[in-house]
Order: structure tokens, then C-alpha cells, then sequence
């Protein structure tokens, strides 16, 4: 049997862990937040890892989940979605793994529309015209249990200033991770609480109220119908949102519970 825990906050890794699923036989998603909830020992054969990219890094949720990651499998793969640039996310990831004594047989990063900063529609589709070679190639190799970590990079820069300054700005000069709403807008409908990966948002009296453990994945700016919700200073219009094209509200919600 094989499992895929995942991170998404707008339908990228979802839907890169969805085509990897295809590529494996018994093979189940599982929300990285759902497992943190209520951790188990993971007793599959193979292993999957899917998260996007922060700061060139791994988001500080993935990171946690690999903290306390139990399981012992005979293959385990990782992916990773990006803007741009991978940074160290995926050596990153390796030396988690390691730390838990799981050995990683092949890592992957896949660029994707980032949902951080505006990315002109032409370009969007670009990308994931471009994305669907690489995730096919991927799924090759996985149907063929191949082993390749040459994408688990030495990344100096990033890793000694570049990471620790992209959060400084995104936490400390934009505020991300303090979502507010606009009761004037909201209707209550609930799909942000809904989609949330950390948990960190219920309903209360018709309207959603923020916890203090915020993965800063946007996706409740990103899937809000009415553009009611706001990061800090970050805002999300009708030409800057954006969620993955294969992915719809539903499976944000259901796939992996």
C-alpha cells in the first residue's frame, strides 16, 4: 500500500500529489494537518511528501509534519511545487526524512503559478502547460521506483539570508499571517474554514475567526468568493487571484479525509 501526505493552500501540490496517486497502485492522500491532529505510525510501503515552496524553503507546516513523522517505508518520494526557484526546500526535506531515520529514494520540484505574487494569465497557463511534462515524467519514475536526489541542492544563499528575509518581510512588513475579514462582504459560506490546512479558522455567529497558527498558504484569500478575506497587508482581487484550473472547492475540502 502507499500514501501521499500533502500540503495545498490553492491546488498546486494537490493536484501534482493526485497525479502521483495515478502513477501508484492502493495508494491514499492524506491531509499533512490531519495527520498532526492525530499522529500514527504509518506502516505503507511507499511514501509520498508534496508541499509547495516558501521562501525557498519548506513551508514551517511541512516542516513540523516531517518532525514528527512516523513510518519506516521501503520507497519514499517528495515533490514540490514552486513559483520560481526551489531554493533548499527539497535538501531540506531530505535532512528532515533523515532525521527520522526515513531514507528518501527521489525528490522532484515542479514549477506552477505562484499564488504570493501576481502572475499575468499568459504566463499561468505557460507554466502549466509546462507542468503537466514534468508531472508525467515524474510519474514514470515513480511507476519505476527510480532513485535520483540530484534536485536536493546545496542552496547557501538562500538558506543563510535569503529564507530568514523573505519571512521577515511576508510576517513582519506584510503581516501575512494575521488574516482578517471584511464583515461587510462576507457572506459566511464557510469554504475558508472549509479548506483551511491548518485548522486555523471556525465559524462563529455566521463568520470566520483566525486561530494563531496560520501555514500562510492564502487560500482562504484565494478561494473566498468575495474577496472578503486579507493577510496582513495582502489582498486578492479578481485579477490577482488564483487556484489551481484542475482543482475545484470540493476537492480541496474532501480529497484526503
Amino acid at each position: 500500500m502507499a500514501v501521499i501526505f500533502y500540503l495545498s493552500g490553492t491546488g498546486n501540490s494537490l493536484y501534482a500529489a493526485q497525479k502521483a496517486q495515478d502513477a501508484l497502485t492502493d495508494c491514499r492522500l492524506e491531509k499533512m494537518g490531519d495527520y498532526l491532529r492525530s499522529p500514527y505510525k504509518v506502516q505503507d510501503d511507499i511514501l509520498g511528501i508534496v508541499c509547495p515552496v516558501y521562501c525557498f524553503a519548506l513551508p514551517p507546516f511541512a516542516a513540523e509534519f516531517l518532525r514528527q513523522l512516523q513510518a519506516a517505508p521501503a520507497y519514499c518520494f517528495a515533490l514540490v511545487t514552486m513559483g520560481a526557484n526551489a531554493g533548499f526546500a527539497l535538501k531540506q526535506l531530505h535532512q528532515l526524512l533523515a532525521a527520522q531515520n526515513i531514507r528518501l529514494d527521489y525528490a522532484q520540484d515542479i514549477a506552477m503559478p505562484d499564488n504570493f505574487f501576481a502572475v499575468p494569465e499568459f504566463i499561468r497557463s505557460k507554466m502549466l502547460t509546462a507542468a503537466e511534462d514534468k508531472l508525467a515524467g515524474m510519474q514514470r519514475r515513480l511507476t519505476a521506483k527510480e532513485q535520483d536526489l540530484s534536485r536536493c541542492r546545496d542552496a547557501f544563499l538562500w538558506e543563510h539570508g535569503g529564507t530568514a528575509l523573505g519571512w521577515k518581510f511576508i510576517r513582519g512588513i506584510l503581516q501575512a499571517d494575521r488574516p482578517q475579514v471584511d464583515g461587510q462582504k462576507c457572506v459566511g459560506c464557510g469554504i475558508c474554514a472549509r479548506i483551511c490546512p491548518a485548522g486555523n479558522i471556525s465559524m462563529q455567529d455566521g463568520r470566520p475567526t483566525f486561530g494563531n497558527s496560520c501555514a500562510v498558504c492564502l487560500g482562504c484569500l484565494h478561494w473566498c468568493p468575495q474577496s472578503a478575506i486579507r493577510a496582513g497587508r495582502k489582498k486578492i482581487n479578481s485579477k490577482t487571484r488564483y487556484v489551481n484550473p484542475q482543482i475545484s472547492i470540493e476537492k480541496m475540502d474532501k480529497v484526503g479525509r
